[in-house]
This record gives C-alpha cells, sequence and structure tokens, in this order.
C-alpha cells in the first residue's frame, strides 16, 4: 500500500499522473475482509471483485463513515469503490510535464470548486497528496476542560503537535468532552508548522475513526 506524501508547494520535474483526491475512506481487502489501514474491519463492503487496494466513497465522507461503520446496513454498490491499484479510470484527471505550482494550484482551484477534496500527483511509487490546506492526522493524548462559557464542555485536544482548540461546534464540545478522544485520531489543518514541529493556527477537522 503506498501513503500519499504531502506536496512541499514547489514546482515538479518529470511526468506526473494527475488523479482526483476523493474524501473518502480507504480500504485494503485482506484474507478477514475489508479493513481500515489500521487493521481495522469495515462493514457493508461489496467482496465481489479482484481489487486489492481503494476508496470507497459515497458522496461525503461522514456518509461514508457511517456506511462503513454500521452493522447491518445495506451492501454499498460496487461503483462505490474506486481501485487506487490497478487506478480506477474515473480518477484520472490529466497528465503533465514538469509541472509548475501555478498549474498545480489552478487543477487544485477547478476540482475544489465541483466538490473535491484535492488531489493526488503519482510519480511511480511517488504519491503527492495537494489540498488546500496542511493536514495532519495525529492521536489525541488527552483533553482539557473549556473555560467561561465552554466550563464542562471540551476546550481543546492535547497532541504531540500542539493544543487543538477550535474547529468544535458546541455539539461536538459537549460530545467528545462525555465521549473522550483520547487515543483516536483527528485531523486538524493548519497554516503551517513552526520549526520545531508544531500547528500554526491549527484547527479541528474531525475525527478520523477509519484510521
Amino acid at each position: 500500500m503506498i501513503k500519499a506524501k504531502l506536496w512541499s508547494g514547489n514546482d515538479l520535474t518529470g511526468e506526473w499522473l494527475v488523479t482526483l483526491k476523493l474524501d473518502g475512506v480507504r480500504v485494503l481487502f485482506t484474507d478477514k475482509g475489508p479493513v481500515s489501514r489500521k487493521d481495522k474491519i469495515l462493514h457493508n463492503i461489496p467482496t465481489n471483485h479482484r481489487i486489492k487496494d481503494a476508496e470507497v466513497f459515497v458522496g461525503s465522507f461522514k456518509k461514508t463513515i457511517t456506511a462503513v461503520r454500521t452493522h447491518n446496513l445495506v451492501e454499498l454498490p460496487l461503483d462505490a469503490l474506486y481501485s487506487l491499484e490497478p487506478l480506477d479510470t474515473r480518477l484520472i484527471i490529466t497528465t503533465l510535464n514538469s509541472p509548475s505550482k501555478e498549474i498545480i494550484n489552478h487543477l487544485l482551484g477547478e476540482v475544489n470548486s465541483k466538490g473535491h477534496e484535492g488531489l493526488i500527483l503519482r510519480q511511480g511509487d511517488t504519491w503527492l497528496k495537494v489540498k488546500p490546506e496542511e493536514t495532519f492526522d495525529v492521536t489525541v493524548v488527552s483533553q482539557v476542560e473549556g473555560l467561561g462559557k465552554n466550563v464542562g464542555k471540551l476546550g481543546a485536544l492535547v497532541t504531540s503537535m500542539g493544543n487543538v482548540g477550535t474547529g468544535f461546534t458546541d455539539k461536538e464540545r459537549i460530545e467528545y468532552w462525555t465521549n473522550s478522544l483520547v487515543g483516536e485520531t483527528v485531523e486538524v489543518s493548519c497554516m503551517s508548522l513552526t520549526e520545531d514541529g508544531k500547528f500554526r493556527h491549527p484547527r479541528f477537522i474531525r475525527v478520523r475513526y477509519d484510521k
């Protein structure tokens, strides 16, 4: 399984295949059935095919994660699977030769305007993910209670890359304080990282129960 690295934002050299980055769930097909990258069992995913590595997507991340984590739902249609190896042709956008950062960002804007999450640039076994902001998946190590109007609610998540205290709805602050996220993986966006690898202006995006 190839993992995509974050694009540095610089010009690239050589030929690159440009594909869509769907906001779905990565699924691997093993002897025990469909599993996530962290080897967690996923549900309602069709298995009558020869795909080994795919993205499952049913319109949005929220709908997709609900579908693959809930028991006893109707099996998803086969076309909800987007094979990554071999590559599903529905994901292919174009091929670029030594693309500049301006061209890459222009394509990113086009796919974002159509509701897609971003791009994946492929050159052999090198995959680069291109998204509007830098995002990171980190493990929650502890939580702190809020202050003022957030007393009795979640104030911030504590991670190895810094505290994350924005991006939550009031409902989420209550839910996550009641049902702790310690040990779970969360996706965090930020403007950039500090020199010591900490978030600069972090914002909570979502819990990644698929990881």
